[in-house]
């Protein structure tokens, strides 16, 4: 496939954000090329940090792990999104209107939503910018099967009504992406996270090609 890869994956750091709650990534040296020959480091995160998937069992007792996770499914056409311009929750209307303007029909897989995303160098608690109930209805309302945000959670409440509607209805979840220099439009997407056995979601490296 040729075309301009652009990649769209919010890099790991001691710096990284991550959701109120979870592990502060931790980056050691283990060995050094001065003193051992080689570089060794040893990273801690969480498996929702950075880039990331979230796997069914993130909130489904039963769900299926991250690795049981089929590539070829997060993978395909994908329409972007720019929402930066609003102001205040994202609503199905909003998203509506937006979409509508590119006269797309229902066989686009993906949506990616850019908002003006809140960072922080270390933890953030606040979204300028969250998908309502009505928006996350809308979204698997019009089939799509992949759903990717630049903010840390496709929810802003305790309860996660957003992630039980994707999760319980096969619609998977990217967060934290880096959308800020993607240019609304159409693009061909791939995410492929890290196949972490067992584990409810894994940072991702994630790509499009226009």
């Amino acid at each position: 496939m040729k075309g301009k890869i652009i990649d769209i994956t919010t890099g790991i750091s001691v710096d990284t954000p991550v959701y109120d709650g979870d592990p502060v990534p931790v980056v050691e040296k283990v060995s050094s090329i001065e003193e051992d020959g080689f570089a060794v480091s040893l990273i801690s995160i969480g498996t929702h940090t950075g880039t990331h998937v979230d796997a069914p069992s993130h909130i489904l007792k039963d769900g299926p792990s991250v690795d049981k996770i089929e590539p070829s499914s997060l993978m395909g056409e994908a329409i972007m999104l720019d929402l930066s311009s609003g102001e205040g929750p994202i609503t199905s209307e909003e998203l509506e209107t937006n979409y509508l303007s590119f006269a797309c029909g229902d066989d686009i897989p993906v949506l990616l939503i850019r908002t003006k995303r809140v960072s922080s160098s270390h933890i953030m608690t606040d979204q300028e910018r969250f998908l309502t109930s009505s928006a996350g209805k809308w979204i698997m309302d019009h089939g799509f099967s992949v759903v990717g945000v630049d903010t840390l959670s496709v929810d802003s409440e305790p309860s996660l009504p957003n992630h039980s509607l994707f999760l319980k209805n096969e619609i998977h979840i990217v967060e934290y992406l880096h959308l800020s220099e993607v240019i609304e439009g159409l693009y061909y997407f791939i995410c492929l996270p890290l196949k972490v056995i067992g584990c409810d979601g894994a940072p991702a490296r994630v790509i499009l090609i226009k």
